[in-house]
């Protein structure tokens, strides 16, 4: 538990709980207060951050004042808030700005009201749960009631910031989580190919636009809405790297007897059945499954087809390599009265290129089964971007966008950002973040109007992918840098 030196921060989080009261999905919460603490006090309990498209289901106590003197103790600079006036309750009134994927259940039904008389107090709780569908810092905008001496007093929006760390096992990350449509978000991708073959990429922005490239440029968001508009981005990643292998080896047939023992034991003219064996050669590489031949394998004894040949394995196929393959008869435990015995009519071919499944070969009169396995993984992951409607100009925020230049990328100490901003002065802040979305640059322009050109210093972070986030006015601009030293 810890207090919160800000009245309207208090307030925020006490209301959050409140907004979907019918909402079943979430538990109920349990009221956990420190023992000891006034009645008439504020005290609040902290909502640790969620991670995006990970399970979160958090609880949060608090206490309500019945009096005005706790809030004017914690009230801002500039406020004035009357001592030792009775509040007779507080309401919530409505809500803006969830993060997309989270429900809240409160410990009273709707309205939501605190109205508890000495020597009762208003204490209460919330559940916070869900899976939520998109990283970033959300500004949650709160609206509540006051009512003194039978006067509602409405408060200004209250907004509360709430944190949504990136997926841990996420397949790619945005630098933004949203903002005022027109603007562009930078995609990172966390699976590279490393120029290697046998990767393939799809994306769809959700704007209209597709691609299939690893590293897609900035994706736009800048059609017209008069709404905030949750869009879905889709990655469908296909890794095709891995190799083709050999699973089992069965003979599946032999009606003309060309696998037989000979000779059984003691010695007489009497036919059994063979001691299997095979042997491959390819890639370089022998395989003897002959119990004889350095002791690699084993041998089913006296077994008649079918019969599954027990290898090492499975076995690795190289790509474009032939291989051979023999079967045999083990009779080498007749000494010199035998010796071992090719089985049908001699060695047959085959390669990684006939695909997938069990399939059969022939050998004179004997039939093999060998049955190939190759994994193909694919990975399919969405995040989501909030555009939202702000009525901001589109020419302004691309001639910008078109004028923006950071160079070198990749860079190995530092970027030079260089952008052009005609017409009347806005505020700029220029950013620059990890792919965590923790800050390693940052600085601020009121009333910026003309040329900006200077050198960022990134000598001191550590290798990888960052992020230049230029905001002009409510749009933001981004770049991904490269940190390769």
């Amino acid at each position: 538990m810890k207090n919160n030196n800000l009245f309207l921060v208090l307030l925020s989080l006490l209301c959050l709980g409140f907004l979907n009261t019918a909402n079943a999905q979430c538990p109920n919460c349990t009221i956990a207060l420190p023992a000891g603490i006034p009645a008439d006090t504020i005290l609040v309990d902290s909502l640790p951050p969620a991670y995006k498209n990970a399970y979160y289901e958090e609880g949060m106590s608090y206490r309500l004042p019945y009096t005005t003197d706790p809030l004017a103790a914690v009230a801002p600079p500039g406020t004035t808030v009357p001592a030792g006036v009775s509040i007779d309750d507080f309401t919530i009134l409505s809500v803006t700005g969830l993060p997309p994927g989270l429900s809240w259940l409160g410990d009273r039904p709707a309205p939501m009201v605190y109205d508890e008389a000495a020597p009762q107090t208003r204490d209460g709780c919330i559940t916070l749960c869900g899976v939520p569908g998109a990283s970033g810092v959300f500004t949650i905008n709160v609206n509540l009631g006051i009512r003194i001496a039978g006067f509602v007093v409405p408060s200004p929006p209250i907004p509360l910031e709430f944190i949504v760390f990136p997926d841990t096992n996420a397949s790619f990350t945005l630098d933004t989580s949203g903002g005022c449509a027109p603007f562009g978000a930078i995609i990172n991708n966390l699976i590279p190919s490393n120029g290697n073959a046998g990767f393939s990429y799809a994306w769809d922005f959700g704007n209209g636009m597709t691609s299939t490239l690893e590293n897609p440029d900035t994706v736009w968001y800048d059609f017209n809405i008069t709404s905030d508009t949750v869009v879905a981005i889709t990655q469908q990643v296909i890794i095709d790297t891995f190799p083709y292998l050999l699973e089992s080896i069965v003979v599946a047939t032999d009606p003309g007897n060309t696998c037989n023992d000979d000779f059984g034991f003691p010695p007489a003219v009497i036919t059994g059945a063979p001691d299997m064996y095979i042997i491959m050669i390819g890639n370089g590489d022998t395989v003897n499954t002959d119990p004889n031949f350095a002791l690699i394998g084993n041998t089913q004894n006296n077994e008649y087809p079918r019969d599954t040949m027990v290898f090492p394995g499975p076995i690795e196929l190289g790509t474009g390599q032939t291989y051979s393959l023999e079967i045999w008869d083990d009779d080498s435990a007749l000494g010199p009265l035998d010796n071992d015995d090719p089985c049908g009519a001699g060695p047959v071919t085959f390669s990684s290129a006939l695909g997938v499944g069990v399939h059969t070969l022939t050998s004179g009169s004997m039939t093999i089964e060998i049955t190939l396995s190759h994994y193909i993984d694919t990975i399919n992951y969405v995040d989501s971007v909030m555009v939202q409607y702000c009525n901001v100009s589109v020419d302004q925020i691309k001639s910008v966008d078109r004028s923006l230049s950071v160079y070198p990328n990749p860079t190995s100490d530092a970027v030079n950002v260089q952008f052009q901003l005609n017409g009347s002065g806005e505020d700029v802040d220029l950013m620059v973040s990890d792919v965590l979305g923790q800050s390693v640059y940052v600085q601020q322009m009121k009333n910026f109007n003309g040329t900006y050109n200077q050198a960022i210093d990134l000598s001191r972070q550590a290798n990888g992918i960052y992020i230049l986030h230029l905001r002009v006015g409510s749009d933001v601009i981004s770049r991904k840098i490269v940190l390769q030293k």
